[in-house]
């Protein structure tokens, strides 16, 4: 058993897990500490608004990235000519700019409306937040790209730099100008790690590309789909509140339980980055690709119900002391938002596995199936329980999602038998 274990260890690390991994790691430490200083600098209710930026902006950039930052990922990492790759993501990088700024001026107007929340400053200072979305959505596209080369160890160093970065702007700007220098912070600091992952990339990006839409479109229509209803389905809890919860302070004590499970969310997003190329690159050997999928989920899902354990005996205790009481009301919220993740975690690599077998419209149906039950739960259970049912519902939502995918890729491993 040990000897199985080191050599599982060695494997992943010769593939450059490690190196992705310490460095996510720290970038989202760094990135946790920073949200929990600007949350110690700033009053409640700026916290529980600067939560619904997030939430928006988040859904904005999937609308903007039209999901070809999936179709790179998965086509640049297939065994094709290098400058086949580099002509793809060219492609990729011109449809996500256009479609980008067009999202951006959709968000400013829904803003200028006041669409996004009953509280008005909110819908006031997203407009400057919202210059966030281009440059995420293209920086989460040359992300795509690195990986797909499986350049974990050089972009690794890049994010990390930027990160080092973006947190120092963010904590000296908010520290001087509260909300609004987090803002102004933000948007800096995505701007930087843009224009250094640019600069690195060695592929001249004004290169005229045609016929590589179709190819593309075909990998990306499904997985964004699939995201722009997973990622509403992610917050639709703070959607739903936005318009329902007038208590700002409130809103900002459920709003500090969601930044917290950043601390947590950072082992299965680094597992999904790690996972996709290696499953994509052994889509035609499906025998083995089932076995990789089998021994990466066993050890993925043990780890999670440890990390979701300790998080909840931990961090309560951490927060009381070093906010001394300010967010006691949050973790009330935290211990339901924990047992959802966990919940999540179970069906995590499900989505990366219909990926790399072509079967992106499965992980399009299932969000969508979850997205219509979801809606019903939150509006019932938000309605009648205020911030208490949307952390039911989370947990309620998640355990729906480990039935719906299971059914999903039972399905889809079937059709793969008979094809």
């Amino acid at each position: 058993m040990k000897d199985k274990t080191t050599k599982i260890l060695k494997d992943v690390n010769s593939k450059g897990f490690f190196h992705l991994f310490s460095a996510n790691t720290l970038i989202h430490l760094i990135e946790f500490a920073s949200q929990l200083l600007v949350a110690w600098m700033l009053m409640v209710d700026d916290v529980g608004r600067i939560k619904s930026f997030q939430v928006y902006a988040a859904i904005a950039v999937i609308f903007a990235g039209l999901g070809f930052n999936t179709s790179v990922l998965k086509l640049c990492s297939e065994r094709i000519e290098r400058k086949e790759k580099e002509s793809l993501f060219i492609a990729a990088f011109q449809y996500t700019l256009l479609v980008s700024i067009l999202t951006f001026l959709v968000f400013i107007v829904i803003a200028k409306f006041k669409l996004l929340s009953i509280d008005n400053k909110t819908n006031e200072l997203f407009v400057y937040y919202a210059f966030t979305i281009p440059v995420v959505a293209l920086n989460n596209l040359l992300i795509a790209y690195f990986q797909a080369l499986k350049a974990f160890k050089k972009v690794s160093l890049y994010l990390l730099l930027a990160r080092i970065i973006h947190v120092v702007l963010i904590i000296g700007l908010t520290y001087y100008f509260q909300i609004e220098g987090f803002i102004f912070g933000v948007v800096f600091g995505f701007l930087f790690s843009l224009l250094l992952l640019l600069k690195n990339t060695g592929v001249k990006l004004t290169t005229k590309i045609k016929g590589f839409f179709l190819p593309h479109w075909n990998v990306a229509k499904y997985a964004f789909l699939g995201n722009a209803t997973s990622s509403i389905n992610l917050y639709l809890d703070f959607i739903i509140l936005n318009h329902f919860i007038e208590d700002e302070e409130a809103l900002g004590q459920y709003g500090f339980a969601l930044t917290l499970m950043t601390g947590l969310r950072v082992f299965g997003y680094t597992v999904q980055q790690f996972v996709t190329p290696f499953y994509s690159e052994n889509s035609d050997d499906v025998p083995n690709l089932k076995r990789m999928f089998r021994k990466s989920e066993r050890i993925f899902t043990a780890i999670s119900v440890i990390i979701g354990g300790l998080g909840i005996i931990i961090i309560p205790f951490f927060i009381h002391y070093v906010f001394a009481g300010k967010y006691d009301e949050s973790m009330q919220y935290f211990l339901y938002l924990t047992i959802a993740w966990v919940l999540r975690s179970w069906y995590a690599l499900k989505g990366p596995l219909l990926l790399s077998l072509g079967y992106v419209r499965y992980n399009f149906y299932t969000s969508v199936y979850l997205l219509v039950l979801s809606v019903i739960v939150y509006w019932g259970l938000i309605k009648n329980y205020g911030l208490l049912g949307a952390a039911y519902s989370q947990c309620i939502t998640a355990f729906l999602g480990v039935i719906i995918v299971w059914l999903s890729l039972k399905k889809a491993m079937r059709n793969l038998n008979y094809s």
